[in-house]
Parts: structure tokens; sequence; C-alpha cells
């Protein structure tokens, strides 16, 4: 292998390897086993995944917060619109010159910041499309990529997921964990 073929490998491989590391020291004792279990069977889904980006603000009942702010137990806005606790956050390094991310901006001015791949009221940001319409209202004014992201987060709330300005967005955490359960298969 050559030396740059190794850098480019573990360019890829660090954010799996800091997947398993949180696993591990985010389970309690008891949950330790069935925590490194999961996190090696989700190492190949998190090379796909990316999250929101570092900055991302979530939805809380006193405001706005920083998703990497955010700890188990504090309470957020949950998808449905209710105040929920957090059960579990996790944070990744991405390859930041990857343009793998993009603004959604509404035309209600809410503007939401994620990869492609999560879903906006069950919706993949990727599929988006300017003038769409989500099941929770908003429309689609324009969507953007970016790069440049070097942290990614996302949490596991009680609800299927949290909002950010009032638009319902999905957790990736919980879809990642049932693609992992069902062979690495994902839903569009």
């Amino acid at each position: 292998m050559t030396l740059t073929r190794f850098f480019k490998f573990s360019r890829q491989i660090l954010p799996c390897v800091l997947l398993l590391g949180v696993a591990v020291t985010t389970n309690s004792c008891g949950l330790v086993g069935m925590g490194v279990r999961t996190a090696v069977g989700l190492i190949p889904l998190k090379l796909l995944f990316k999250c929101l980006p570092e900055g991302a603000k979530i939805d809380t009942p006193n405001g706005s917060q920083p998703v990497e702010t955010l700890r188990p137990g504090d309470m957020v806005v949950g998808f449905s619109g209710k105040p929920v606790r957090v059960m579990q956050i996790q944070g990744y390094v991405e390859d930041h010159s990857v343009k793998d991310f993009v603004t959604v901006e509404f035309e209600d001015g809410a503007v939401v910041e994620l990869c492609k791949l999560h879903r906006i009221h069950g919706v993949r940001a990727g599929k988006l499309k300017v003038g769409q319409e989500l099941k929770s209202g908003h429309i689609v004014k324009s969507i953007t990529e970016f790069g440049g992201v070097e942290r990614s987060y996302d949490i596991l709330t009680e609800d299927k997921g949290y909002q950010i300005a009032g638009v319902p967005v999905n957790s990736m955490i919980q879809e990642m964990y049932e693609s992992g359960h069902n062979g690495g298969e994902m839903e569009e």
C-alpha cells in the first residue's frame, strides 16, 4: 500500500473508529457489549450518513441551541412539536473536502442545514425540489450544496426526530440503527 493510499484509507476509516469509540464511551457498563456490536455493524453505514453540521441549531422549549451543546436528558422540541428528552447524541469527524451538505431555505424563512441523506419530514434533503411542499406545510424556496464540514452531529429523541426552525427533521441515528438491522437496506 502506498503512503497516499494509506492516508486516503485513514480518512475514510477514522469516522468509523470514532463511532465505535463513542458507542463504547456513551453506553453504560451493562450496555457496552451491545453498543460495540451495534457500532461495528453500523460502521459501513456511517460512511454514507453525514448528519447535521456543527452549529446547526435545534429547537428547544427555551429557544434554539447548537446541536453539539446538547446532552442526553436535555429537552428539545420533538418531531411532533412537543417537548421530548434527548436520549443520545452522536458526533462524527467528516471529510471537509466533500460537498455532502445542503442548506434548505423555506418560504416562511426557516433554514435547515444537514446532509443530503438526512430526512426533513420524511423526505431526503437530496431529493427535495424547489417549490415542493412538505407534509408540515413548509414550501422549499431554495437548496444550496456546501462542504467544509469538519464535524457533524445527530440526536436520538423520545420522538422520531426533532425540529430545526420549526421544521420537523428525522433522526438519522434511528435510521442507521434500523438499516443496520435490515442488512444495510435504506428506504428512499
